[in-house]
């Protein structure tokens, strides 16, 4: 039986939702899949070498991987007879994106190792703006095709990984000074002493050990973020000011699990949609062909 190892960083779990999806997949062929959410008690080598088949899984953050993974991957001892493959997400499917795994694709070539394919699912938001449940739901379903196009081309073999742009490489490098961002803003985070009710949701959490109760009992932080923005989108009080990021704060979880049973009320995105998501167009219509030619459907 082929061993798996999905291995990825997530934020507000939008990733851990994604991996889930492709182990469920995996499973159903009969694969043994192992999944591996890292964060700050995740040792910093892991034997991974054993495995087939290994996914790197993260959510986008400024065009770029996060660093703690990206970090992480440089660690590790991989084995070069193994078949690697990207998994990424993001609220947006601009091109700007197509080069986040750039950094690490190269490391990953220095060292002889071999990427063949690379994915980028549609998650909604969790800075910037809050996304409407209709649309999660769309997105949601295009999230189901785009897992079984992924497991059917790893599965035989069908690579699929483009020569990255310079444009988008350039946009990837100047924008990896978000690498220095949370630690710098992690100095302006506050939160509001009269909605907190103390539950150290967030301190217990987050996945860089970046915040902590004080000797009286008063929420502080370290200078380690990586700008997840777990703890105030996860805050049942909503009681976090996030320094420069105040602005573009989202709180609340999206019930995916719930959203995705939504009865359709028709197309969300058509040819006609314009703005920031004129996007999702050329990205949902390649899932639909890519689907078809797989899967005659």
């Amino acid at each position: 039986m082929k061993k798996i190892l999905l291995v990825y960083w997530t934020g507000t779990f939008n990733t851990r939702y994604t991996t889930n999806l492709l182990k469920t997949r995996f499973e159903s062929l009969g694969y043994e899949v192992t999944t591996l959410e890292l964060d700050y008690k995740t040792p910093k080598k892991v034997d991974v070498f054993h495995y087939d088949l290994i996914g790197v899984g993260y959510p986008i953050y400024g065009f770029n991987i996060p660093h703690f993974i990206n970090k992480w991957l440089r660690h590790q001892q991989w084995n070069i007879n193994s078949q690697y493959f990207f998994y990424k997400d993001s609220g947006e499917t601009m091109h700007a994106n197509d080069a986040s795994s750039y950094s690490i694709f190269n490391w990953f070539k220095r060292h002889h190792i071999k990427f063949t394919n690379e994915y980028h699912f549609v998650m909604p938001y969790n800075i910037h703006f809050r996304f409407e449940d209709n649309l999660i739901r769309e997105m949601l379903e295009y999230n189901d095709k785009l897992a079984d196009i992924i497991v059917y081309e790893v599965t035989n073999k069908i690579n699929n990984i483009k020569k990255y742009k310079f444009i988008h490489k350039f946009i990837t490098f100047f924008v990896r000074l978000v690498y220095i961002c949370g630690p710098i803003n992690s100095f302006l985070y506050r939160v509001d002493k009269n909605k907190c009710n103390k539950c150290g949701l967030c301190v217990n959490s987050c996945p860089r050990n970046n915040i902590y109760f004080d000797k009286n009992n008063r929420v502080r932080f370290h200078h380690h973020c990586e700008s997840c923005m777990r703890c105030c989108f996860m805050c049942p009080k909503d009681a976090y000011f996030m320094g420069f990021l105040q602005g573009w704060k989202v709180n609340g979880k999206y019930d995916l699990e719930n959203i995705k049973k939504m009865p359709s009320e028709g197309k969300v995105i058509t040819k006609e949609t314009r703005g920031f998501f004129e996007c999702y167009i050329e990205t949902f219509d390649y899932i639909d062909k890519r689907y078809k030619e797989l899967f005659k459907k």
